[in-house]
């Protein structure tokens, strides 16, 4: 994957946590609602949550400009996708929650495997000279 590529996947990266960090930072239940995602008990988990996701999108934003650079923020963007990914099976399958939408699921998961696959795939591939040098 060439470093132009992987930029675009890291910005559609954040750009997504931005957006799901800004609705769950708001609490705008009826989105979520409407989306088919889980409304927290207390408003504090959807607020912290939303916070989390807005300071990872903004790391991965920054690492997008130079993406030789950023391994280490590629290494913890495609752990979070991959916890995440987990707790989504996790929930579905073993807590057993009930979904709204029979599409919620593979989307979910989907997003986070595809996040998790192009930032993966260039950290194993791409091998700049000058990664680390100033």
């Amino acid at each position: 994957m060439s470093e132009s590529s992987v930029r675009w996947v890291m910005r559609a990266d954040a750009v997504f946590n931005m957006f799901a960090g800004i609705m769950l930072q708001f609490y705008l239940s009826g989105l979520l609602k409407l989306l088919g995602w889980p409304t927290a008990e207390t408003r504090v988990y959807a607020l912290v949550l939303g916070s989390a996701l807005i300071g990872l999108s903004l790391m991965v934003w920054a690492g997008s400009r130079r993406p030789p650079r950023a391994r280490e923020i590629l290494i913890i963007s495609i752990i979070t996708h991959l916890l995440a990914g987990l707790s989504i099976l996790y929930e579905v399958f073993i807590v057993g929650i009930d979904l709204p939408s029979p599409w919620l699921l593979p989307a979910a998961v989907g997003v986070q495997v595809l996040f998790v696959l192009g930032q993966a795939y260039y950290l194993l591939t791409a091998h700049p000279a000058n990664a680390y040098s100033d």
